[in-house]
């Protein structure tokens, strides 16, 4: 066998010194035993090819087709699609070719109306394409193989090997197992559930490991649906639904609400033959007419032998045939996939444990928070549970494969690095000083470096006078004020122009008088405005945002009125970290002896995003980027714009836009040109790396060819990410929090990382609820060859700089920032009735890139940091 060893991705350099030894148990746990057997793998097609899943399933599981395996049928592994695996060869030698009839034993099949039944015949085509490559699994395991297709293979079906099992004891969605037990109601007719997540990976130390965690995800309740109607829309009873579907007439925004149960499966009771046995099973279209105006054709066959047809509604049908009087006539009817099927609401039962596919609304999302939160020790023992639940060494299929896995999780030897001493500005109390448990007070300190004086300023109220008289804000302002000059802001005019916000006037109306007469206050154009909001809610905060941003060029803040009323101490020193930094400032920096960049060359810290929309949400995806603006990496211009539907990589024109931009701005501020590129990457899978390599470095290497043809400074790449399921649980007390968390500093690069590549876990903050979260590194790109040391410093210590909290963050601010200017640009879209993407009114399919571009920042604010 040929080995590889070279791969396109950078290999481990070496590994990490700096930091005291912690001993950290993590969730995964090793294959003690590798499966030796040859395994050989089958092409499945059924069908077209393009059957759904259910169907596949359903004739992969048929007694005909099962019958063809012969002894193998115990231990033949399918992947639900294209794939089939099994230790015995087939009896039927290379290839099968047969015909599956769903219907066959049914009796002779009813044709409704006197129409010929469908037709339920399958052809199936099994052919034998090879050997399942392990041998090339375990070298690549140890380190001897570089990660290709055949790896992949391997990997794949080590997956499913150890899927199949609980698969069948348990609801499978992707990698995770679910049951019932234990679920939790939420609002809108949903439900939480707690289960299993298990995964295959390859890991450093040349083993194979399992990652064991609890997943959790969103179902749809079980009732009728006319309950999850109810729920979902938030009618109280059906007969409120009834009357607001009445008065909509299938137009408005519960109409729109009841599409969300479309593809959902359901169930009858009402008829004889709708038995637990023979439960069939139907899905959701949509919605039609209600059931007293609904009408077919009833066809009876009359004593003479012949046919009478008769119109009726589907109300009087069901009283004639069920002796059934439907409660509630008026409501739509549900439509299935088979023309001219419909059932009442009321009648239909909806199919237990069935995802819920969108995105939660904020109650539901704070329901799940409550619901998911675990501290460490009972995250530990339900993962252990899951384990004991997995029972792995009881399991027939692993047994006949081969394959055993020792119950005790990984203890791996990890660091905790010391945290870099952070220095605030002249006149602090204690200046320069190391934070103890990632966090510290800001009291008596003032900021590094302090923004432009405050001169032109104006509050805006959006909530009613009663709630937020002018009184309260003038005290408000005056707190603001004091505080804001204890942590060394300059505040020339201490007294603001205040204004009630005037509901009959639009936003933009509004916010540009307040624009004017606190521009005229102090004969210039206004620093900063702020806005006095009732409620934490979508409007009017984000048309502020985007006037602001857009027509006028002016940051903003806005603040709620319960804490304007308040006006605490802590809240002030909160906000006055935003003012600071939104005028030009920076709250602290990194200590000059604890700064990988200090001293060296000119370096720009990048960090980007792309993120997609809610799934069904016909909306662009976005693409957001940040660079750094100074020589300490504290400060970032950041730049945004819709990314195409659903496209992973930044395109081209994007990249080449956003970098310029950035460097420009980097060169502007300091005068110098970075020689060193810091690119940080968020929210990209492992399947992606590559495609990052190939397109986005591409194009980054345009962007600075276009700046000067002879720019070619040096640029590594790091993907970050916070999806995935491992979890570090310290062993000894003095690595652990009082929460039983590890403590900020924390990194793990043996065990659970890459075999080869170069990466790493790194818990960098104080997790305040729930386990905390490792943030995982891998450096797919290296020009800098800088020592492993002092990146893992420079990625550490720069958590410390994130510019409105007085704590370490999880992430590397400047990935954190990009996720900041995404939310807060979507704003600034194009909107066109809630939709950005430009569609075709032709119904063609259209171009991904076929989307329009946000609306540009105005150009005095674009290398301000507008989205803190």
């Amino acid at each position: 066998m040929a080995t590889h060893t070279e791969g396109d991705l950078p290999k481990r350099p070496a590994f990490g010194t700096k930091g005291r030894p912690a001993l950290i148990a993590v969730n995964s746990y090793a294959v003690s035993k590798f499966p030796t057997l040859a395994i050989n793998q089958y092409d499945v097609t059924i069908g077209s090819g393009s059957e759904k899943r259910a169907l596949i399933k359903k004739i992969w599981f048929s007694d005909k087709l099962q019958s063809q395996f012969g002894s193998a049928k115990n231990t033949v592994l399918f992947d639900g699609n294209k794939l089939a695996w099994s230790v015995t060869l087939f009896p039927f030698g290379d290839r099968l070719v047969t015909t599956i009839d769903l219907d066959e034993g049914d009796g002779p099949p009813e044709g409704r109306g006197g129409r010929p039944p469908r037709d339920n015949k399958h052809r199936v085509v099994i052919q034998k394409s090879g050997r399942v490559p392990l041998q090339v699994v375990e070298a690549f395991v140890k380190g001897d193989y570089r990660m290709d297709n055949e790896v992949l293979v391997g990997i794949n079906f080590l997956d499913h090997l150890m899927r199949e099992t609980p698969s069948k004891h348990f609801i499978t969605i992707k990698r995770s197992f679910f049951q019932s037990s234990g679920r939790s109601p939420m609002e809108r007719g949903v439900e939480a559930w707690k289960g299993i997540f298990q995964s295959v990976r390859a890991t450093q130390g040349g083993r194979l490991t399992i990652n064991v965690d609890v997943a959790t995800t969103v179902f749809w309740s079980q009732g009728t649906v006319l309950d999850i109607a109810c729920r979902m829309t938030l009618n109280g009873s059906p007969e409120d639904l009834q009357s607001r579907i009445v008065k909509e007439q299938g137009k408005g925004p519960t109409s729109r609400d009841l599409r969300r149960l479309k593809r959902v499966s359901f169930f009858c009771t009402h008829r004889k033959r709708d038995t637990e046995v023979r439960k069939k099973v139907y899905t959701i279209e949509g919605f039609d007419q209600s059931a007293v105006d609904y009408t077919f054709d009833l066809k009876r066959h009359n004593a003479d032998g012949g046919v009478t047809t008769e119109r009726i509604t589907a109300n009087d049908y069901f009283v004639r045939q069920y002796n059934l009087r439907l409660r509630y006539p008026q409501l739509p009817l549900v439509k299935t996939r088979k023309k001219g099927e419909v059932f009442p609401m009321e009648l239909c039962h909806i199919q237990e444990g069935q995802r819920y596919p969108f995105k939660l609304d904020e109650r539901q999302t704070a329901e799940m928070i409550k619901f998911t939160v675990q501290r460490p020790t009972i995250r530990m023992e339900q993962i252990k549970s899951n384990v004991a639940q997995l029972n792995w060494n009881k399991d027939p299929v692993l047994a006949k494969y081969g394959m055993e896995i020792d119950t005790n999780m990984i203890k791996s030897k990890g660091r905790i690095l010391g945290a870099p001493k952070i220095c605030y500005g002249d006149g602090s109390t204690d200046r320069v000083f190391t934070p103890r448990d990632g966090k510290w007070d800001l009291r008596g300190k003032k900021f590094a470096k302090i923004g432009a004086q405050l001169k032109g300023w104006g509050f805006m109220i959006f909530a009613p006078q009663r709630i937020c008289d002018e009184l309260t804000v003038k005290n408000f302002i005056r707190q603001l004020i004091s505080v804001y000059i204890g942590h060394g802001g300059q505040v020339q005019n201490k007294e603001p122009i205040i204004m009630y916000a005037d509901p009959k006037k639009s936003i933009g109306t509004n916010i540009f008088e307040l624009y004017k007469k606190a521009g005229n206050q102090v004969q210039a154009k206004p620093q900063m405005l702020f806005f006095v909001l009732s409620a934490k809610s979508p409007q009017p905060y984000n048309e502020i945002k985007a006037f602001c941003e857009l027509n006028i060029g002016v940051v903003s803040q806005c603040l709620q009125s319960r804490h304007v009323g308040q006006a605490k101490p802590q809240y002030c020193s909160n906000v006055c970290m935003k003012v600071n930094a939104k005028l030009g400032g920076t709250t602290c920096f990194l200590d000059k002896s604890d700064h990988p960049l200090f001293g060296k060359e000119a370096s720009i810290i990048v960090g980007a995003d792309v993120s997609h929309p809610a799934p069904g949400i016909a909306k662009a995806s976005f693409a957001s980027m940040v660079g750094s603006t100074d020589m300490q990496g504290s400060r970032f211009a950041a730049i945004c714009n819709t990314n195409g539907l659903r496209t992973e990589c930044i395109t081209t024109p994007n990249m080449v836009k956003f970098m310029c931009t950035l460097l420009r701005a980097f060169r502007q501020e300091t005068t110098k040109i970075p020689m060193r590129i810091f690119y940080f990457r968020d929210g990209v899978s492992e399947g992606q790396y590559q495609q990052i390599i190939d397109e986005e470095l591409r194009d980054m290497r345009e962007a600075c060819k276009i700046l000067q043809a002879d720019y070619n400074p040096k640029i590594t790449v790091t993907i970050c990410s916070k999806r995935h399921h491992t979890r570090f649980f310290p062993v000894d007390r003095n690595a652990q929090d009082r929460n039983g968390n590890c403590l900020p500093g924390t990194i793990i690069e043996r065990d659970v990382t890459h075999p080869t590549e170069y990466d790493f876990y790194l818990a960098a903050h104080n997790a305040i609820q729930g386990t905390a979260r490792p943030v995982h590194y891998h450096v797919i790109h290296d020009e800098n060859n800088m020592p492993v040391d002092m990146f893992q410093a420079l990625v550490y210590n720069s958590c410390y700089t994130y510019i409105r909290a007085s704590n370490s963050v999880s992430l590397i601010p400047a990935v954190y920032y990009a996720h900041l200017a995404s939310s807060r640009a979507r704003a600034h879209e194009v909107t066109d009735e809630g939709n950005t993407v430009m569609t075709s009114t032709s119904g063609e399919k259209r171009d991904p890139a076929d989307v329009a571009e946000i609306r540009p920042l105005h150009d005095t604010i674009k290398h301000a940091m507008w989205y803190v």
